[in-house]
């Protein structure tokens, strides 16, 4: 497989991520572009366009007078709100495409559960939670739910500020595993119970 180059702006925005996702900056903490920028060894050009991407993404947040900030994580009961909207996501597209995919192929999808597997195995939150981000997508775009990414993946970014699958990677392998099984050959509500279960 080719190594794939990234740009000095895509390595700076996914290590700012990371650290978010992996709460090594907290809420509400000031991001500065001169601080970054000399920590990465580059100019603030890289740091600003990261600062732009981030936000859009809804990891960080600007505030006039203030610059940048880490987002804070939503409340409990907006939280409860996001994960309703992707659980309906999911259930919509799965329930729909689900007959389509069965007649066709799973390598995909198999393939990001291997990865999911693997990173449960280690320590790495930002990792596991890529990883289970990926299951879930793979899912989506087999099931041709490819409409719905963009509105998906924005919900998935506010949980991911809020990523509670910290304590048993096992339990994160095992739900996904249940979804496969469930995929392959379950009834459909019992698919659409894996699918909730997972997704909180």
């Amino acid at each position: 497989m080719p190594l794939i180059t990234r740009t000095i702006r895509e390595q700076v925005t996914n290590q700012i991520r990371d650290e978010v996702v992996a709460g090594k900056l907290p809420p509400g903490q000031p991001l500065r572009e001169s601080e970054l920028a000399e920590r990465f060894g580059v100019s603030r050009g890289p740091i600003r366009d990261a600062f732009l991407q981030l936000s859009q993404e809804g990891f960080l947040a600007y505030h006039a007078n203030r610059g940048v900030t880490v987002r804070t994580r939503p409340k409990d009961e907006n939280r409860e709100f996001i994960v309703s909207l992707r659980q309906q996501i999911e259930c919509f597209v799965v329930r729909r495409g689900l007959d389509e995919l069965r007649s066709g192929e799973f390598a995909s999808i198999k393939s990001a559960l291997d990865e999911l597997k693997e990173a449960c195995k280690g320590d790495d939150v930002v990792t596991v939670a890529k990883c289970d981000m990926a299951f879930h997508e793979a899912i989506l775009v087999a099931c041709g739910g490819g409409d719905f990414l963009s509105v998906w993946k924005l919900l998935c970014m506010q949980m991911l500020l809020t990523y509670t699958r910290l304590d048993n990677h096992q339990q994160v392998y095992d739900e996904h595993l249940a979804i496969l099984a469930a995929l392959e050959s379950g009834p459909k509500q019992a698919l659409m119970a894996a699918i909730k279960a997972n997704i909180r």
